[in-house]
């Protein structure tokens, strides 16, 4: 069976009729992080596998950055899979400036922010003597200034300043992703790069700037655009996402309601759920418990949970600490020793870490918390802490029910997600009885082996599962090519209670449609 999908959506992957592939059960979903970073490319969604690779690309020692503190928690509680979009209200660039003779070249730091550490250095090995235009180029990207930590280097040579050359230096660093060439080229080649107080020892050039930090992000700036795919919008080509862990401009900063409803907006057209912090200001439970009544916000896709957790310097200071990486890496975790069987099994979900609470909540609170929505995190151990109460932000507000049970939510994402993603090769279709069948086969064969992963109730057939694909749930589509619905029913809880949702796939979206609960079969279809 296939182990996932690929991390990118669009039109090459649609297949033609008779060509659908098995939907997979199996395969790590990703979770996606999104917001400020101290350096790296903005708007652009990279792939991050370990904390290695976080710090390599936006990272810095001994810089308070709760994005990167959420990665360490992501991986330390076995999470696998995560891409990191880093938002910055920063449009300010690092310059290089290369002498050359009167004139100069000069470049700027394709990544804003002031602390995009950049050097380059000159050289004319192996040049011949009679070409005066052409030159070596070393361009390297440091953990520090002036640091021997070199994080990437790039060199590039026989370029030149010919902008007639195919070898000019504009064109062969479009290619680079740390720098560019901006402003008219010089007549002659840039000097050799001579180390200060040396006559022939290389040095560098480094990267100047005029700012020493920059301004927080605003909720606009993790939004974004879809248009010019910024913020949010940078994920829209990356499928497949559990989890979309959203991390607020600034430490004492709480997400305001614009950016939690564009964010929940995001996440339920694409069956993921939200993770968020608390915001600060919730110090006491009836903290959270008065705002969360005050707030008209409700969503079965968003999770959040009180209190917040801290970091504590070696002073005593403490400072805001971001724990949406390790929830949902944990979430990602029980989600692969899963099973309606086992739904239960453990009614708290526990995070590694040494996670440090800004306060205790009691049992009493935590359940009073559960009833508005917000889920709790409570000491374990000094390396041990639970997330309990297990509730989404549906407040029972919804006509879905069980959208306010955290781990049935999931469970139905991951369906629902697979689902759409799986079948979008309709779309290159025309809505036939021919194209019926076989997307009802496709679909058959999935919730089939779902049942047999245990991830359905029932004792399998109609006790588990039914799907509809056919004249009525194709009304007024016919023969309109790639529009094709369907309806499915999923019984995640109990047999012959099924969770009824109704699909509809388009070139341009896939439109779902949760209908609730049916307990009767007939009624369903």
């Amino acid at each position: 069976m296939s182990q996932g999908f690929d991390h990118t959506e669009g039109d090459a992957g649609l297949r033609s009729l008779t060509q659908a592939e098995q939907i997979p059960v199996d395969g790590e979903s990703l979770t996606a992080f999104v917001g400020p970073a101290p350096r790296g490319p903005v708007d652009h969604a990279v792939s991050v596998n370990d904390v290695e690779t976080f710090d390599k690309v936006f990272g810095l020692p001994d810089y308070h950055c709760r994005m990167g503190l959420a990665i360490r928690q992501f991986f330390a509680n076995g999470g696998r899979s995560a891409v990191v979009v880093r938002v910055s209200s920063n449009r300010e660039h690092n310059i290089i400036t290369l002498p050359a003779g009167d004139s100069a070249l000069v470049l700027e730091a394709r990544n804003p922010g002031p602390l995009e550490f950049l050097r380059a250095s000159i050289d004319y090995d192996s040049i011949p003597s009679d070409e005066e235009r052409r030159f070596n180029i070393v361009i390297q990207r440091l953990r520090a200034p002036d640091s021997a930590w070199i994080d990437e280097q790039e060199y590039f040579r026989n370029v030149t300043v010919n902008p007639e050359s195919r070898d000019y230096i504009g064109k062969v660093l479009s290619q680079s992703p740390h720098v560019r060439v901006i402003g008219k080229p010089p007549a002659k080649r840039p000097d050799l790069t001579i180390r200060p107080g040396s006559v022939k020892e290389s040095g560098y050039v480094a990267a100047l700037t005029g700012l020493t930090r920059s301004p927080a992000p605003t909720d606009y700036d993790l939004i974004g655009c879809s248009e010019s795919g910024t913020g949010l919008a940078a994920l829209e080509t990356v499928q497949d996402i559990a989890h979309v862990c959203l991390i607020s401009g600034a430490p004492q900063a709480a997400l305001g309601p614009v950016a939690m409803f564009a964010a929940d907006s995001f996440c339920r057209t694409r069956q993921a759920l939200l993770v968020v912090d608390p915001p600060e200001r919730w110090q006491t439970a009836e903290d959270a418990i008065a705002d969360q009544r005050r707030s008209e916000f409700a969503s079965p896709n968003v999770l959040t949970w009180f209190p917040c957790v801290q970091l504590r310097s070696a002073s005593g200071d403490r400072s805001p600490a971001s724990a949406t990486g390790a929830v949902a890496a944990a979430l990602a975790e029980r989600q692969r020793n899963r099973g309606v069987e086992h739904l239960y099994d453990e009614p708290y979900t526990m995070l590694r870490g040494g996670l440090r609470l800004a306060t205790e909540v009691s049992a009493d609170d935590s359940k009073r918390l559960a009833r508005v929505g917000i889920s709790t995190l409570a000491r374990r151990s000094a390396l041990h802490v639970q997330l309990r109460g297990n509730v989404t932000q549906s407040r029972h507000a919804n006509l879905i029910g069980g959208g306010d049970d955290l781990m049935l939510r999931s469970e139905a994402l991951f369906i629902l997600r697979r689902i759409r993603l799986g079948t979008r090769w309709v779309t290159g279709n025309e809505s036939t009885p021919r194209l019926w069948r076989e997307l009802h086969e496709q679909l058959a064969e999935f919730m089939t082996a779902l049942h047999e992963a245990g991830l359905l109730a029932g004792a399998g057939g109609e006790e588990s599962w039914f799907v509809r694909c056919d004249h009525d749930t194709n009304r007024g589509l016919v023969p309109r090519k790639g529009a094709v619905g369907f309806v499915v029913g999923m019984a995640l809880r109990k047999p012959g209670q099924y969770l009824t949702v109704r699909f509809q796939q388009s070139p341009s979206v896939c439109c779902i449609t949760e209908l609730g609960w049916q307990t009767d079969l007939a009624l369903a279809m």
